[in-house]
Parts: C-alpha cells; sequence; structure tokens
C-alpha cells in the first residue's frame, strides 16, 4: 500500500484542523461587528449633526442677505427719489436766480411823498 492510502484519514483529520482553525481565525465575532457598526454610526452621527448645523447657518445667511438686499434696493430707490428732488430744485432755483438778480440791478424807487 501506498503511503497516501495509509494516512489518508489521519490526512483528512489533519485538513479539517487546519480549514477550521483558518476559518475560526477568519471569522469576525458578533461583538466585534458592533463595535465596528457602533463606530461608524456614532461617526455618521456626528457628520449629520455638522452638517445639518451648516445647514441651518447656510439658510440663516441666506435670509440676511435676502434683507440687506431688500433695504439696498430700498435705499437705491430713495437715492433715486432724492437726486430727483435736488434737479427738480436746482432747476426752480435757476428760474429764480434771473429775476433775483433782475431786482437786485432795478434802480431803487424813491418813496413817495
Amino acid at each position: 500500500m501506498s503511503f497516501l492510502k495509509k494516512h489518508a484519514a489521519t490526512a483528512r483529520v489533519a485538513a479539517v484542523i487546519a480549514l477550521g482553525a483558518v476559518s475560526f481565525t477568519a471569522c469576525a465575532t458578533n461583538s466585534y461587528v458592533d463595535e465596528k457598526v457602533a463606530a461608524a454610526n456614532s461617526r455618521i452621527d456626528q457628520v449629520d449633526a455638522r452638517v445639518t448645523a451648516a445647514s441651518q447657518r447656510a439658510e440663516t445667511a441666506n435670509g440676511a442677505a435676502a434683507s440687506a438686499a431688500s433695504s439696498a434696493n430700498q435705499a437705491n430707490t430713495t437715492a433715486q427719489a432724492a437726486a430727483t428732488d435736488a434737479r427738480t430744485a436746482n432747476q426752480r432755483l435757476d428760474q429764480l436766480s434771473g429775476r433775483v438778480d433782475a431786482m437786485e440791478k432795478a434802480p431803487a424807487k424813491k418813496p413817495r411823498g
């Protein structure tokens, strides 16, 4: 008989033991997996909280920017109205300047009496 036939049973047992040892050390335990999943979930929760906070700050900043834009538009409208009023006042002043100059050049009237 050959050596392999004589020791086939022993070789099978040794192979099963070796395979069992390799597969046993390669398997993760439930507690190990739970720890790793819990750590990943904790990190995800932290990142989610930071994203939520950043989103809220962005929305607040957007609202402030919209308010500032509205105020700037109102200020622009007011400034344009003031410029129009100033032009009108200058035109009226130009019209009156000629009259005032004429009055200043006119000879003084002597009182009657």
